[in-house]
Parts: C-alpha cells; sequence; structure tokens
C-alpha cells in the first residue's frame, strides 16, 4: 500500500529539512498554537516511523535513502509545475536535474508522492499526455485570438457557457471578437476537459510565474495563455490543434528559464 500525507504532514517533513518556500500549499499551522503544532509534529514522526520513512539513530532524525532524496528535491527545487485537470484533480511536480518527484492530490485531500525519472521524460510521458487529454486531431479553423479576463474564464467553464459577452468589448478592440466568442460559446457547451498548467521557477530568489488552460471540445481545443495587457492580466485564447498546444506549452517553459533546470541551493 503506497502511503498517503496530509498537509500537516508534508509541512512537517518540509520543516524538518529548514524548507524557507514550498510551492502549493499554505502554511496548516499559521494559527495554531506552539503545543498545538508540537502535537502535529509527534503525531507526523509516529506516522513516518511506522511506515519505516523514518528513524531515530544516535539521537539524530534518519529518513530512509529514496524518502529522504525525495524530499530533499521538493525542499530545494527551483522549478515546479502545477497541473489541475477539470478543476479538481491537482499535482504538483518538483524539479531536481536528475528526477521529478510528483505530489498528487487524492480525494481525500491527501497526498502520494511518486518519483519519476529525468525531467524530459516526465514532460514527454506524464506532463503532456495529462495536458493532451481529451485533444483529437482538429484543425485550427479560426487563427484570431480573444482577450479574457481570467476571473470571468473561470465562471464560464463553471457555468459551461459564455456569461456577459459585453464585458469582452473594452478588452477586444477587433471587430470580429463576437464571432470568435461565441465558437468559444460552443466549446464551453460541449467542453470535454479544461485543464490548468502553471510553471514557477525561482531565480535570484524570485519566483517567476507563467501558465495556459486547454480547453478541449468535440469540434476544437483552445488554449489560453497568461498574460499582461494594458497593465491588467488577462487570457489570450485562440483555437489550437494538438501540436499547438505542444508549442504553447513549451513557450512557456521558454519565457520562465533559458536553461534546463538544476537546482540551486
Amino acid at each position: 500500500m503506497i502511503p498517503t500525507f496530509t498537509v500537516q504532514d508534508i509541512f512537517v517533513m518540509m520543516q524538518t529539512l529548514n524548507t524557507k518556500t514550498l510551492i502549493g500549499f499554505s502554511n496548516p499551522f499559521e494559527h495554531l498554537t506552539k503545543y498545538e503544532i508540537e502535537k502535529e509534529w509527534e503525531k507526523t514522526y509516529k506516522k513516518l516511523h511506522k511506515l519505516n520513512l523514518i528513524d531515530l539513530v544516535n539521537k539524530e532524525i534518519k529518513l530512509e535513502e529514496n524518502f529522504g532524496n525525495a524530499l530533499w528535491i521538493m525542499s530545494r527545487t527551483n522549478m515546479v509545475v502545477e497541473i489541475i485537470k477539470d478543476g479538481n484533480q491537482k499535482s504538483y511536480f518538483y524539479f531536481s536535474k536528475d528526477h521529478v518527484v510528483e505530489c498528487k492530490e487524492n480525494d481525500e485531500s491527501e497526498y502520494t508522492l511518486y518519483v519519476h525519472g529525468t525531467p524530459d521524460h516526465v514532460w514527454n510521458n506524464v506532463i503532456y499526455p495529462r495536458m493532451l487529454v481529451g485533444v483529437e486531431s482538429h484543425s485550427s479553423k479560426a487563427s484570431e485570438t480573444i482577450f479574457v479576463p481570467p476571473v470571468a474564464y473561470n465562471e464560464w467553464v463553471k457555468a459551461g457557457t459564455v456569461i456577459d459577452v459585453q464585458t469582452l468589448e473594452t478588452i477586444n478592440s477587433r471587430g470580429n471578437w463576437k464571432y470568435i466568442s461565441s465558437k468559444l460559446d460552443y466549446a464551453l457547451k460541449n467542453m470535454i476537459h479544461n485543464n490548468r498548467l502553471m510553471v514557477f521557477f525561482e531565480e535570484d530568489s524570485h519566483w517567476v510565474i507563467e501558465g495556459m488552460h486547454v480547453l478541449t471540445s468535440p469540434n476544437n481545443n483552445w488554449t489560453f495563455k497568461m498574460i499582461q495587457k494594458d497593465n491588467k492580466e488577462l487570457l489570450e485564447g485562440k483555437q489550437s490543434t494538438n501540436l499547438d498546444i505542444v508549442s504553447e506549452i513549451l513557450e512557456v517553459l521558454v519565457r520562465v528559464q533559458d536553461k534546463k533546470v538544476t537546482m540551486n541551493k
């Protein structure tokens, strides 16, 4: 049986390694008393010891080797990729030079850790297939783009339709935006999957964030990339082929890094 971990477990493990920043998780101990935090640490250590993942040797904490290596990657990475499938199936990928650790959320709001192979292997065999799920080989019937506020896009996905079309008028200057929005509305009404990819990359103690959405339907697929336009955060959407989607993901990577990732700490 593969062990699962709560957010509290993960934070105890990360704090044991003096982790400064853990992308994807907020501190569950922020409002707890010192006594309550100590109880959480004790609970986690007992759980890990029972799983043979941690031991006390000569008054020093010793982690099982593979488990310890996975935690170290999570603790010291400078690149994290988040995938959310259909708004609820979430995974975080923590990259090192040689391996990638996936922290996958389960239905019970607990997480399972998986250690994958090299970054190239993970991109080609894990991340791309998940982002391309439901994508069929449709031709791109329209090359025009449409700008959508992120909040509006999320509301439309939940509703399965474009709500309040007029909100698009002020940020889409071209005359054909109504035609493009009607195509998007049709895709939303027949949506198969809506997946989001976010890439976090640390450089000079500053985290850079890039991201995109992939919307699939029986008739056409859409990509929405995060952009800044007139000092506003927007999504730039367009109809996309399966190759276009891979290309968009590669563009996200190019924007956050010029070289292959290595741990910088």
